[in-house]
């Protein structure tokens, strides 16, 4: 028998729409899920059930009066530690920040709101959303291998049923990465799509708030749920297609596969992956864009750079609290010539239009490639360094294949497309600007034909 905890977005809230689940249900379901793994998967910073449960409450008050305040209604989500939540925990990861709460909610958590959500609490983020250190949370699919980062707390939670989805933040990937490795939906939209206000930022041009879900269709109702009410009304006109839509168009640059050092492991899955889609209708078109490689060194000026003006007054004033990791990523922004910032925001320029170019050329909707070079390294093994190695152990080598999205602002959704070696292996679709419709299109009929979301890491 399913337990309410395994329910997605998508199917709990038919239930509650019908009346056969109440929200009580749901979130005590939730919470008590979350009681039997946090001990060890520790995804969460904070937990607010009584605020929970007072929440679920009121939504099934309104249910019983015919009111349902949006597609989110007494859903229980997670949101990651550097998005304010009024009256909870702010402290970004950082020992620099330890005691601060939020006086107020973010933009997007006020959508949330609106939309019935039950905030649930804060999950575990890297210090700062910059990838340093090693937070407390475990992989579920191997506790010694990497989980993810930074939304670390937001992919492992919801890969363990303790939120059926999380907000997280993506500056070069930090969405997409840790629903790679933990077997989920992860989506990076547009930028500008989301409002990113009430954010503790690394980059304000590069930062991006995202969805991670078990499903596509659970991606979209979320998504539709973080935005503004004009702007959620057009997506709502999206309907998900059961068949894929004709002509539907998509490139494959195994150059850059072979660029990015992906293993021959991960290339043979999303192979497979790859004949799933021709089988579905899907043409694929062979293209070459070695202009890809800018969009790492670009990205690192900008964002690096603009971590220092975030973070001037407090590092001034509590810089021993700080990782040592995270400090000299920031001061090493500090050092970055003007020239060269000013240089990576024309490459960015350059890039976003040799992408538009190259996809009006072939005619496609996305560029599809492995989300991350291999299947998620030993922890110990992996090097955070972004200046060395760029090997498939190391952070360089998914944030070279995962930050063109965040530089040029285009779409970028991950989802899980089969397993090497017992872990999950994600299939990234970098698509053209506001056309999320398209992307989760073609992921959600490629998930209607094939089973690898479903898979659960520890079920009871």
């Amino acid at each position: 028998m399913t337990e309410a905890w395994e329910l997605g977005i998508t199917e709990a809230s038919g239930l509650l729409r019908r009346g056969e689940l109440s929200a009580a249900e749901l979130v005590e379901s939730v919470i008590g899920r979350l009681e039997a793994t946090e001990d060890s998967v520790h995804a969460w910073v904070h937990v607010d059930r009584l605020g929970a449960r007072n929440a679920a409450r009121a939504a099934d008050n309104s249910a019983a009066r015919g009111e349902f305040l949006g597609p989110l209604h007494g859903i229980p989500l997670g949101v990651k530690d550097v998005i304010d939540v009024r009256g909870m925990p702010a402290e970004g990861g950082s020992l620099a920040l330890r005691g601060r709460v939020a006086s107020d909610d973010a933009v997007v958590v006020r959508h949330l709101r609106r939309n019935g959500a039950v905030i649930l609490g804060k999950t575990v983020t890297h210090e700062f959303a910059f990838g340093q250190g090693t937070p407390p949370s475990k992989n579920p699919w191997g506790a010694e291998r990497y989980a993810g980062g930074s939304s670390i707390g937001s992919g492992v939670a919801v890969a363990v049923g303790s939120a059926p989805g999380a907000l997280g933040t993506d500056t070069g990937g930090s969405v997409r990465n840790p629903a790679s490795v933990n077997g989920l939906v992860g989506l990076k939209a547009t930028a500008g799509l989301v409002d990113g206000s009430g954010v503790l930022n690394v980059s304000h041009t590069l930062d991006h708030i995202g969805p991670i879900t078990r499903s596509v269709s659970d991606c979209a109702v979320l998504l539709q749920g973080m935005l503004e009410p004009a702007t959620a009304a057009r997506l709502q006109e999206m309907v998900l297609p059961e068949a894929m839509p004709a002509p539907t168009r998509v490139a494959v640059d195994r150059g850059a596969w072979a660029e990015w050092e992906v293993t021959p492991e991960v290339a043979a899955v999303l192979e497979q992956a790859l004949m799933v889609l021709q089988g579905l209708g899907v043409e694929l078109v062979e293209v070459s864009l070695p202009e890809l490689k800018m969009a790492l060194p670009a990205s690192l000026a900008i964002s690096l750079s603009e971590s220092v003006e975030h973070h001037r007054e407090l590092l001034a004033g509590s810089a021993d609290k700080y990782l040592r990791g995270t400090r000299v990523m920031i001061e090493t922004g500090a050092l970055v010539p003007r020239e060269d910032v000013q240089l990576a925001h024309q490459v960015r320029s350059s890039l976003r239009a040799s992408l538009r170019t190259a996809m009006d050329n072939a005619g496609v909707q996305a560029l599809v490639s492995p989300t991350l070079p291999s299947i998620a390294p030993i922890e110990a093994d992996m090097s955070h360094s972004l200046t060395g190695s760029t090997g498939k152990d190391s952070l360089s080598s998914a944030l070279m294949m995962l930050s063109p999205a965040n530089l040029t602002g285009m779409p970028g959704l991950s989802i899980p497309c089969g397993f090497a070696g017992g872990q999950p292996v994600g299939m990234h679709f970098l698509g053209r600007e506001f056309a999320e419709a398209d992307l989760l299109g073609i992921a959600h009929v490629y998930e209607k034909h094939t089973s690898w979301h479903a898979k659960v890491p520890v079920r009871r």
